[in-house]
């Protein structure tokens, strides 16, 4: 996971890192003294990822293959549509406490994919005993594998909810079709035929206000997912 920022933000500076990010150390301090509560462990992951992939952009390099710039720019314009969707959700959901300062972060992929782990990069991996074995080719297959189940699962997610905000009388909001379908092009793009069992959407009872409370968590969490699958997709298009 990544922290979150914009489209149109440069990926970090090469140069090597000296030190945990210092975002990193605040709330990692803050995580020993309060056990690290639940809506600070997706924060924690995003800042450690970044930190080793900060890292990882000054070491010695490989040739990409041709189809690492098409996933780099499938999550460019995921990264895009889905801040989109999360503005026009903070705007029209304004008195639903959708900021990210007033929900509570949820990460639906937790306990079924690692991609924190996976998209380590190879370099910051050798100097340990149990993690010498891993090879580019897999390490890459791996990290890519981990992040089309996650897009599977927020996808099964949002069309379940969006199945439910367009029975909604107001018609208040819906989600944005082309995040979804840039979501679509993107596994498509990755093209995993993983035989996993069928996601059930979390959504169970027809309650237009938790819904919409749920659409802002699940938005909040994706956008920072996304951010990680651009930042990872960038690192493996210039390694």
């Amino acid at each position: 996971m990544w922290l979150a920022g914009s489209a149109s933000q440069t990926p970090p500076s090469p140069a090597v890192a000296t030190g945990p990010h210092p975002a990193a150390r605040s709330v990692s301090a803050q995580c020993r003294l309060s056990m690290c509560p639940p809506r600070s462990l997706l924060l924690v992951a995003s800042l450690v990822l970044l930190d080793h992939l900060s890292l990882a952009r000054s070491l010695p390099r490989t040739t990409p293959g041709p189809e690492m710039f098409q996933f780099l720019q499938h999550s460019q314009n995921l990264l895009g549509a889905v801040s989109t969707m999360l503005q026009k959700a903070n705007q029209t959901l304004e008195f639903y406490s959708c900021t990210s300062e007033e929900i509570d972060h949820e990460d639906i992929t937790k306990d079924k994919t690692n991609t924190v782990w996976a998209c380590l990069p190879l370099e910051l991996t050798k100097s340990g005993s149990s993690l010498t074995s891993r090879e580019p080719s897999f390490m890459k297959t791996q990290c890519l594998s981990s992040i089309y189940e996650d897009l599977k699962m927020y996808q099964v997610e949002f069309k379940a909810m969006n199945a439910k905000l367009l029975m909604d009388p107001k018609r208040q909001i819906s989600l944005d079709q082309n995040m979804l379908a840039v979501i679509d092009d993107l596994m498509q793009a990755l093209n995993f035929n993983n035989e996993t069992v069928p996601q059930n959407s979390s959504l169970e009872e027809l309650d237009f206000y938790k819904t919409k409370m749920k659409l802002c968590i699940l938005l909040h969490a994706f956008r920072i997912r996304v951010v990680t699958i651009d930042r990872v997709m960038s690192y493996l298009n210039s390694s």
